[in-house]
């Protein structure tokens, strides 16, 4: 292919990336095939990593700069400058495995009706460390009802799309600062069957860490009901899904204010989910964990409240498989 016209475009919305953005870019120059081009969309970052980036010699390397409006603005952009057949998605903050790519071109290739490829994701924190939280090993093809239910794909990271797909899906909605890969994914995943696959190999390292967006549940919760919203009417639509997709968003919600030390809202949250739907809530052992680990934090010391927190962590996900 011409250099020119990549096999992969990568894109890469950076605001005040930090040092991160240092670890993608490099996971990316490392990558195993090496046909692609490397897309930087800075929305108006105020520190030095921008710089930092700029300053490497790679001719697959890009910059495109905008006053901040945020990432799905910022993917429009770097999609419309895009010359692949195929756009991979990576957060400043996060980074591959080295055979990443490779193992997305594989599955296009094999999965020829594909229009979209995910990879597994592993869980780091700050520092790269390992979270000990088993990683994701999604596998087959995934429709839009299994995907508005339970969002196996977890980050934007993970995602290689087909270039022409989403010419025909339509841009990220930037009515969305929140969520806006959920709601692509569902529009991409309706617009035929069976385009959406699942790699196993976990091959996204996903990073938490304090202040990340997608920290904060309350915002999410507001895009998530607007989410709903946009792809679901209660004419037409299955109630029944939308139960089962508010019970895992509910759990993940919980989770996400337990993190954040607001107990109280995280009982609410859990107390909701129940509402919703009791046997169905009381068939999933990962409602338990969390409201295990809410109750032990309400009354145990801090010390043995973490010790029991690590000990769940490592043998199951105490989060929905939706982010």
């Amino acid at each position: 292919m011409r250099p020119d016209h990549p096999l992969f475009s990568i894109i890469v919305p950076v605001f005040d990336a930090g040092a991160y953005l240092d670890r993608a870019i490099a996971s990316v120059r490392t990558q195993t095939w090496t046909d692609f081009e490397l897309i930087l969309v800075d929305d108006g970052s105020t520190d030095d990593a921008m710089e930092r980036a700029c300053a490497i010699r790679d001719s697959r390397l890009r910059v495109i700069r905008q006053s901040n409006a945020g990432a799905p603005t910022a993917l429009n952009r770097g999609v419309a400058a895009a010359n692949g057949a195929y756009v991979a998605l990576l957060d400043a903050d996060d980074f591959w495995a080295p055979t990443k790519l490779e193992c997305q071109r594989q599955h296009f290739l094999a999965h020829p009706e594909a229009d979209l490829v995910f990879t597994g994701l592993v869980y780091v924190g700050a520092d790269d460390e390992p979270l000990h939280l088993p990683p994701r090993r999604p596998a087959g093809c995934f429709t839009f009802e299994q995907l508005f239910a339970d969002y196996v794909i977890g980050c934007s990271s993970s995602i290689a799309v087909r270039k022409s797909a989403m010419a025909i899906v339509g841009d990220f909605d930037e009515a969305f600062p929140y969520m806006y890969d959920l709601d692509f994914v569902l529009r991409l995943a309706r617009s035929r069957p069976a385009n959406v696959v699942g790699t196993p190999e976990p091959l996204t390292f996903y990073r938490r860490r304090c202040g990340q967006q997608t920290s904060d549940w309350r915002p999410m919760a507001h895009y998530w009901e607007r989410i709903i919203a946009k792809h679901h009417s209660a004419e037409n639509g299955d109630t029944e899904l939308v139960c089962r997709a508010n019970l895992n968003m509910h759990r993940y919600f919980a989770y996400l204010a337990y993190e954040q030390g607001d107990l109280a809202a995280a009982f609410s949250l859990l107390g909701a989910a129940f509402a919703m739907d009791p046997l169905r809530f009381a068939g999933d052992v990962r409602n338990w964990q969390v409201g295990m680990l809410c109750g032990v934090a309400s009354i145990l010391p801090k010390p043995v409240h973490q010790w029991l927190e690590s000990r769940l962590r490592g043998t199951t996900v105490l989060g929905p498989a939706t982010r």
